[in-house]
């Protein structure tokens, strides 16, 4: 999980067999709109896969959102990251890296 002083955001993992479904997570301290966008890469020996999802929020403040629904097949030798950048007018765009959850 990473977090900020405001806001956390996390990956969650729902499904364990291939292929996984990995859904980005953001709670807030207060209620705010934000603007999301994600981007999901897998390098594997078969090539790159990237997905790119991007949409907006409505965060009730101590309330868990979803950001989407990604589902990422993996092997063993595959290199898996999701980015996740959060912004609100106004305010500084926030950026979030994790390695794909399993």
């Amino acid at each position: 999980m990473n977090a900020d002083a405001d806001i956390q955001v996390w990956l969650e993992q729902v499904a364990k067999p291939q292929p996984a479904v990995i859904v980005p997570w953001v709670k807030s301290s207060a209620d705010r709109i934000l603007h999301y966008q994600v981007r999901t890469v897998k390098v594997d020996s078969s090539g790159t896969s990237d997905m790119r999802g991007a949409g907006v929020v409505h965060v009730i403040a101590g309330v868990p959102a979803p950001l989407g629904r990604m589902s990422v097949s993996r092997t063993g030798e595959s290199e898996c990251h999701v980015d996740l950048i959060l912004s609100e007018p106004g305010l500084p765009a926030r950026a979030y890296h994790f390695a794909c959850p399993g």
